[in-house]
């Protein structure tokens, strides 16, 4: 009977041990969706969204260097239909977006791979842009991307804004209907 209380009481041990460790906690930098459409065109962002917690922004995505536009997986950005994203055409499709940070500019990436965050190729690269970017005067803790400023009159214009710290990166975005 002993023998059957052990092995009972180290069963138990088991399963509880697997329910507590397959409890997780919330994300450091949870995933965040956001669908909006521009017209009659769908965009969909896909991101992870970092926060300082007490780093610099430079730390966290270092000026001159490739940085993924988020955290964990590539930033992946959609369209339903073709757009201008910077000045430039982009067909329908979904994309991976990254960035590369300056002081008064970033340069934005439209790559076609579909990749893990930190596994940029330059050779996938499907257009780049300069977006310019200002410093806030209030601190943004959590990155975040959103679509702002459409046109009240034609519906086909936005604005895509990058901000994180005191750095605000904004770019135009225009569809065709």
């Amino acid at each position: 009977m002993k023998k059957g209380f052990i092995a009972l009481a180290t069963l138990l041990f088991i399963f509880s041990a697997n329910v507590v460790l397959a409890q997780r906690g919330p994300a450091a930098s949870p995933t965040t969706t956001v669908s909006q459409m521009i017209g009659n065109t769908e965009m969909t962002l896909v991101y992870s969204r970092p926060s300082l917690d007490g780093r610099s922004l430079e730390t966290l995505a270092p000026k001159g260097q490739v940085w993924r536009t988020g955290a964990n997986a590539n930033t992946k950005i959609s369209f339903s239909k073709e757009v201008t994203i910077g000045g430039q055409k982009l067909p329908a499709g979904e994309y991976s977006m990254y960035s590369i940070p300056g002081d008064n500019e970033w340069t934005i990436i439209i790559n076609k791979a579909k990749v893990w965050g930190t596994n940029y190729d330059e050779s996938q690269d499907v257009i780049r842009f300069k977006a310019k970017a200002t410093k806030t005067a209030n601190s943004v803790e959590t990155f975040y991307i959103m679509m702002q400023d459409f046109d009240k009159n034609n519906k086909n214009k936005a604005t895509i804004e990058l901000a994180w710290g005191n750095t605000s990166v904004k770019f135009p975005i225009e569809v065709t209907n």
